[in-house]
């Protein structure tokens, strides 16, 4: 017989069945089994929450997510798949395959990690980008990425002739970027235009010839120009060019994309080895202004720069992070224009330049004495080629050297021309600069020289950040698309940077947040039948960045 022993504990009564036995020979209490918490109604338990214990649960898949997804997130925002499918299939919003998620993935890879570019389809599969394009992971192979390339820009059999999406498709883009970013104030464009080499593999493409930068000297290169906005240091455009291009014959290029990118003409800063009378008439034809420099070799700039002498005061100091400074504007005459030109004077490079010159003329002067007390009984050729050897010819015109024979044999008069010297000093660390906006103060075009060096930045990421040399394509028409989806990634970089420009947080580079996100990984649970989905390795501060760029929902609220 059995019966409930009611336990008041707190506001709870706890119910437990109870029974009686014999032991011993006396009577016991035993309990039976615990009924519960009692009910509204009494003694009546209220019925037991069965706790759920599944049979299993294990991790059945990881990959990486947080880099990629925020990229993908980027990218959608410039609206770039779309783009390229609109103006290679005729269709956006392609469900499945396209090339547009062919060569986005690609341009993710090679911000993320550029090193497993010959294993790209392997390393796609391993991250959550087939399911961001809503395609299969089989989908990603090689063939299909070489035909992506093709679809963009590809050669004739027929005719041999390239036909390239790439002018519009970047056009396109540019139109949207600025859009999202408009430039301040309705100011036109102001363009930082310049050309790097690029190492590469091969000689089958027309384009790969031998040139005189080449890094490593057992490879060919082609040329790489690249328009960069002095507002944003955007990529605008890109061009191509055989190896043995120099830099000024690429202008005509420069001048027929601007047209077709319908650019609002503005100002264009280059460096000087591109300025020539020819080319800064072409250009200014256009409707362009210039700031360029001017190389010190016709008459007419070695003239302006000898008779111009930057006064080294406050007045005329162009503050600098790591050079002294110091310009004067000059209206004079130059390549036949009447207009302002400035001389800058760099005190280091001058400093520099003397130094090196008289350390040179103090040895050449002892060489000459030793030759002096020598020479006697030598021959008159040997003599000559004695001192040939002595003094370079770049120092020839620091020396007046006489050489005579009588009867005591050869004699060597000379002596060093100060005067000379002194005339060479005048040109040391001064350069010239031409500006076609005579408004320009000295000051302005000196920072607006200086300034575009970032697009030696944009050199810089395509070389060494996505490792964009050697180039390995053999075809040109894969060449020039290669060089898009790597012109296509410093797209993403540069508009990840301009979100992180709103991050207050110090030391917050796109570099160091890719590192990061790229610890955040999918995470597929199994748990008997069902399966659940959560992001890891998202740390609170990397949740704070996405929050102030306007990604806060990235993974939703499957974070763990």
């Amino acid at each position: 017989m059995s019966w409930i022993r009611r336990v008041k504990r707190g506001n709870q009564i706890y119910l437990y069945e109870m029974t009686s036995v014999w032991e011993d020979g006396r009577p016991k209490q035993k309990l039976i089994q615990y009924l519960g918490v009692e009910s509204d109604v009494e003694k009546v338990p209220k019925p037991k929450t069965k706790r759920f214990h599944p049979d299993l649960i294990f991790p059945s898949e990881s990959s990486v997510a947080g880099n990629v997804m925020l990229l993908w997130k980027v990218a959608e925002s410039l609206n770039i798949v779309n783009t390229i499918d609109h103006f290679t299939t005729g269709v956006e919003n392609v469900e499945g395959p396209s090339p547009g998620k062919y060569l986005l993935t690609w341009a993710i890879n090679r911000l993320i990690d550029p090193e497993s570019a010959t294993q790209l389809n392997t390393w796609v599969r391993s991250t959550t980008l087939p399911d961001l394009a809503g395609m299969d992971p089989l989908d990603f192979t090689k063939d299909a990425y070489l035909r992506s390339l093709d679809t963009i820009c590809s050669q004739s059999l027929k005719t041999g002739k390239i036909k390239s999406q790439i002018p519009t498709i970047e056009a396109e883009l540019y139109q949207k970027w600025r859009m999202i970013h408009p430039l301040p104030a309705q100011n036109p464009e102001i363009i930082a235009f310049d050309l790097s080499s690029i190492p590469t593999y091969g000689q089958e493409c027309p384009l790969i010839e031998p040139g005189s930068k080449t890094h490593e000297t057992h490879l060919n290169q082609i040329n790489l120009s690249v328009i960069t906005s002095y507002f944003d240091s955007y990529p605008i455009s890109h061009f191509v060019h055989p190896g043995s291009f120099h830099s000024i014959t690429t202008i005509p290029d420069l001048i027929i994309r601007l047209k077709e990118l319908m650019v609002i003409p503005g100002t264009i800063v280059w460096d000087r080895g591109y300025t020539t009378e020819e080319q800064i008439n072409r250009v200014e034809k256009e409707g362009w202004k210039l700031i360029c420099g001017v190389t010190k070799r016709t008459n007419e700039a070695k003239n302006i720069v000898f008779q111009t002498e930057p006064p080294l005061d406050p007045d005329h100091l162009v503050p600098t992070q790591c050079m002294n400074i110091y310009a004067e504007k000059v209206d004079t005459t130059l390549f036949g224009n009447d207009g302002s030109v400035v001389v800058y004077l760099n005190v280091e490079r001058q400093l520099r330049e003397m130094k090196s010159r008289h350390c040179n003329l103090l040895r050449i002067q002892k060489d000459l004495a030793e030759l002096q007390n020598s020479c006697a009984r030598m021959d008159t050729n040997v003599v000559s080629e004695n001192i040939a050897k002595v003094v370079p010819k770049s120092y020839e015109k620091f020396f007046k050297i006489e050489i005579r024979k009588d009867k005591n044999g050869v004699k060597i008069e000379w002596a060093a021309d100060n005067e000379a010297r002194i005339n060479a000093e005048r040109m040391d660390g001064k350069y010239l600069l031409y500006a076609s906006d005579p408004s320009l103060s000295a000051t302005d075009v000196v920072r607006m020289y200086f300034e575009r060096d970032f697009v030696e930045k944009v050199f810089r990421d395509l070389k060494t950040f996505e490792e964009i040399a050697p180039i390995r394509h053999r075809k040109e028409s894969r060449v020039l698309g290669i060089m898009f989806v790597c012109t296509l990634a410093l797209r993403l970089k540069i508009a990840l940077r301009a979100m992180l420009e709103t991050v207050e947080e110090k030391n917050v580079s796109v570099e160091v947040l890719l590192k990061q996100m790229g610890r955040v990984h999918r995470v597929v649970l199994q748990k008997d039948t069902e399966v659940e989905i959560w992001y890891t390795g998202l740390q609170e501060k990397q949740k704070k960045i996405l929050k102030k760029i306007g990604m806060k929902d990235l993974f939703g609220d499957r974070v763990r």
